[in-house]
């Protein structure tokens, strides 16, 4: 209990720490929204323009005001409304997060069982197939980066042999692709872990002896000692699902995917406060989902807190 407590405590101050933090870097841009808005209309940006418009956004009010007012309506369910198109911010959101979190997780899931049984094979026959393979895609993920993959799988599979429209045909296709190509570079990385954990768990006394009574070392591998290694991935993958929701950008421009990033992009040339600060709270709130889900995982997966 005093374990749930800490977490939930440490959490809520790293959320509130960090609200403030966001509230106040975004109001260090060199131009503000009100210049920003008055410069798209051409319209010159004398000092009474400027305060005629801050008051329309409600930036005319004290910073401490704009704030305790920012994160409470946050807080309620009402997450403010867009500088740029004048729309409830919440509403928007939801309809594009799907995009970016299924790139993201969909690639997370496809990626984490390859991974498991790709690092299991590297194991069992280091040098062989397997161990080539995972070592290929950490080289790959390295020097050949997602928008190159991308221009190649476009020209290739959508002008070269026309299997695929990608930007007038149908968008699922579209989207299934950039799922690939998220797991393709996230499996390489992850199926090392996989591999150094699976070769630990060689080394063990316990599979020792059950090699020696006559198991083979791919069913001892693969029946008893799965919990060490998924505990070894899982962890792995704590930090990496801090990059779904920005991270499948390069993905949504490049197969034209109407997820959270255009949003976003869209947002910072207009210096939309009210998105950007929402953004970053949104992100907080999944990694604290995702940490609190993965605390349960590994504390199941975890044999001594048991013992």
């Amino acid at each position: 209990m005093k374990q749930v407590l800490k977490f939930l405590v440490k959490w809520f101050l790293f959320f509130l720490l960090a609200s403030v933090a966001i509230f106040w870097f975004v109001r260090q841009m060199p131009v503000s929204p009100a210049e920003q808005m008055l410069s798209y209309y051409q319209l010159p940006a004398t000092p009474e323009n400027i305060a005629i418009v801050e008051k329309d956004m409600g930036l005319d009010k004290p910073l401490p005001q704009q704030y305790v007012q920012w994160i409470v309506n946050f807080v309620r369910g009402d997450w403010g409304v867009s500088y740029v198109s004048h729309m409830d911010i919440r509403s928007q959101f939801m309809k594009k997060m799907p995009y970016s979190f299924g790139i993201g997780i969909g690639g997370m899931l496809i990626s984490a069982v390859i991974s498991f049984f790709l690092g299991y094979g590297a194991a069992l026959k280091p040098g062989r197939i397997c161990d080539r393979l995972s070592e290929l895609l950490v080289i790959l993920s390295r020097s050949f980066p997602e928008f190159l993959m991308s221009i190649v799988v476009i020209y290739v599979v959508g002008v070269k042999f026309k299997l695929v429209k990608f930007f007038t045909g149908n968008g699922f296709l579209s989207f299934f692709i950039a799922i690939l190509i998220t797991a393709v570079y996230m499996t390489g990385t992850l199926s090392r872990v996989c591999k150094v954990h699976f070769e630990e768990q060689l080394q063990q006394s316990y599979v020792r002896f059950a090699v020696s009574r006559g198991f083979s070392k791919g069913y001892v591998l693969l029946h008893h000692s799965y919990k060490p290694v998924l505990y070894g991935m899982f962890s792995a993958m704590i930090a990496k699902f801090a990059w779904i929701l920005g991270g499948s950008s390069v993905l949504e421009f490049a197969f034209t995917i109407p997820g959270i990033s255009y949003f976003l992009v869209d947002s910072m040339k207009a210096r939309d406060y009210m998105v950007l600060q929402t953004y970053v709270l949104v992100l907080l709130i999944w990694m604290f989902f995702v940490h609190l889900v993965f605390r349960v995982l590994l504390q199941f997966l975890d044999v001594r807190s048991r013992a």
